[in-house]
């Protein structure tokens, strides 16, 4: 039998590194989400110094490079920057002036990844799974971000609900979810999927004014959460969030599934 592992999580939207810390500087700095902008680096090695501190990072609203980050690619730098060996991303939007995706930061070597698009009536959406091998124990993290309109998301939710529930292991569920934990979209989600909220009404958006809670993380049976918060770092949109999580051991005469190497 294996010893409980606890980790260090987060999840954070972070708007393309582009500062919105109140709303008339999210208003002002609208130009940044289709051109470059040097304030972009510098605010990307802030949030780097930022999740120093932790043992995996969802991340949603990155940019696989293009021309609004000097095509740079941003989840790549962050985990340069923050000391992360082992990283992984899936583009959701794949345009000139921006690539958009979803991103995920490791301490734990990466087993496998799975990407999927999720249904909507306009595309551009996504869910990564990623299977890490944390000291012997299969964990799956998987990273979303839903999108704004409540009849995509239910489908959204249904979509996640089966892929999650055909993972044979301990799973984490982390991203912008654009929806509140009285939802009947986190609802559908939590009970097709098998998970529950690891924190509730811990307003995320916006982060001068944290009013909804919208981001979210959700974990299965076998994590038990020793510590759930909402950070105050108002240099995105919305505040990252963050659980301190244990992983309990696998049973006496469990299977550890490993999956093939992406």
């Amino acid at each position: 039998m294996t010893t409980p592992k606890s980790l260090r999580i987060l999840s954070y939207n972070t708007h393309v590194c582009i500062r919105a810390s109140r709303s008339s500087e999210r208003l002002w700095n609208l130009w940044k989400h289709l051109l470059p902008s040097r304030c972009k680096l510098d605010n990307l090695r802030e949030i780097s110094e930022f999740i120093k501190s932790f043992d995996v990072v969802g991340i949603q609203e990155s940019d696989a490079g293009s021309l609004r980050s000097y095509f740079m690619n941003h989840t790549k730098l962050l985990a340069h920057l923050g000391g992360f060996n082992h990283w992984a991303e899936q583009v959701n939007r794949d345009l000139v002036f921006a690539r958009h995706s979803i991103g995920f930061l490791s301490r734990h070597r990466i087993v496998d990844i799975t990407k999927h698009h999720l249904p909507g009536r306009i595309p551009g959406r996504g869910l990564m799974v990623v299977h890490l091998d944390v000291g012997g124990v299969p964990v799956a993290f998987a990273v979303a971000h839903l999108s704004l309109g409540s009849r995509d998301r239910i489908r959204q939710a249904l979509f996640i609900g089966d892929i999650i529930r055909g993972l044979d292991c301990r799973t984490i569920l982390m991203g912008d979810l654009n929806c509140t934990s009285d939802s009947d979209e986190l609802r559908v989600l939590s009970t097709k999927a098998g998970l529950r909220e690891s924190m509730k009404k811990m307003p995320t958006y916006p982060s001068w004014k944290p009013r909804r809670d919208i981001d979210h993380i959700l974990v299965s049976d076998g994590i038990a959460i020793r510590r759930a918060r909402a950070i105050n770092f108002p240099l995105s949109d919305h505040l990252p969030i963050a659980i301190e999580a244990e992983i309990k051991a696998l049973g006496k005469g469990a299977v550890r599934r490993w999956y093939k190497a992406a």
